[in-house]
């Protein structure tokens, strides 16, 4: 309770919403003080079952017997799993005040029905925000998180997202989508609730999450771990230059080329490609080269012009790779050729 009641101030300051998630108290918790010091934050309160990743013991109707004292209380949404989700349980959440999340997770591997299944299933119950959770065991992974947040599937208010380290970029890239309700994020290293979690100043000050949309460009960096320096460095390139576009980690220890070909359906603007193996490797799917990539034999940079056709360069530093993404044809179509 000390450490929730000393983290909620720094909260309101960061953050849009605050999740009380009640099962990872170690020590009974005051729900009314939680829920007055949460000041104006929406809330969404969560009492995570064992076999949904979280810790709490208690039986079904024990646990929504919370729930609900807890919209009784003035919390705005409650986090039910999908199989506790019953036309009662959402009735009785619902009548105490609240709206309702449902949610499911995988903490093991994103389900091969992500998007077909999961998301149809959860929404046909009846909820006002569904929320799908899967793992990202590599990066390809993280396209079923956007398909359940494309136009087509979420007609209605989603969370979406890929856990784990080669999921990160699902996290940001949400909140491009119109469906998108939440992303997660943590206060501090300690605070963290799902593997892969940023911290909530790491995606306003990294990511510059206040400004995505659906029309914001994506450029990834793609390697084997994520460049934090390059990171912020394009970041605030594209913030000082007005330019819609943010950029995000693509870890990859392996098949560089199919990350690459695979994210055509995204799509990726532009990529910066770091390891030798992996310069050598896109080649293969990239339709074409400029001379500096022809000569080197391998390509660090890549851009995506307008007719969808990808681009091999060799650039010799950060700021020329950003020129040379800024001389696409799908760039000079949006911002003009002399920016």
């Amino acid at each position: 309770m000390a450490e929730a009641l000393a983290g909620l101030p720094l909260i309101q300051r960061e953050a849009d919403c605050v999740e009380l998630r009640l099962d990872l108290f170690e020590e009974p918790f005051d729900l009314p003080l939680l829920l007055r010091e949460r000041g104006d934050l929406p809330v969404v309160v969560t009492l995570r079952p064992v076999h949904e990743g979280g810790t709490s013991t208690l039986s079904a109707e024990a646990r929504l017997a919370v729930l609900v004292h807890a919209a009784e209380l003035g919390a705005e949404y409650v986090d039910l799993e999908w199989d506790a989700a019953s036309p009662h349980a959402l009735f009785a959440v619902r009548s105490a005040g609240a709206r309702v999340v449902v949610s499911r997770h995988d903490f093991s591997a994103m389900p091969a029905d992500f998007a077909d299944g999961w998301w149809p299933a959860l929404a046909a119950l009846g909820p006002d925000v569904v929320k799908v959770v899967g793992t990202a065991r590599e990066v390809r992974d993280c396209l079923a998180v956007f398909r359940a947040l494309g136009a087509d599937r979420a007609a209605m208010p989603t969370i979406a997202i890929a856990m784990g380290e080669r999921g990160l970029l699902t996290r940001v890239l949400a909140l491009r989508a119109e469906q998108c309700f939440l992303t997660y994020a943590m206060l501090g290293q300690s605070s963290a609730t799902a593997p892969g979690q940023l911290t909530a100043r790491e995606m306003r000050e990294t990511y510059r999450t206040e400004r995505l949309n659906p029309s914001t460009r994506v450029f990834g960096l793609l390697g084997p771990h994520a460049e934090q320096d390059r990171l912020r460095e394009y970041n605030q390139w594209f913030a000082q230059d007005n330019w819609d576009a943010v950029s995000v980690p693509f870890m990859v220890s392996a098949d560089a080329a199919g990350v690459v070909a695979a994210f055509r359906e995204l799509p990726v603007s532009g990529w910066h490609i770091h390891g030798a193996e992996h310069q050598a490797a896109v080649l293969r799917v990239l339709d074409n080269l400029a001379p500096s990539a022809a000569r080197q034999n391998k390509a660090n940079g890549i851009v995506r012009h307008s007719d969808g056709t990808l681009e091999g360069h060799w650039v010799e530093s950060p700021r020329e790779q950003f020129d040379v993404w800024r001389t696409s044809t799908a760039f000079q179509e949006r911002y003009g050729a002399g920016r």
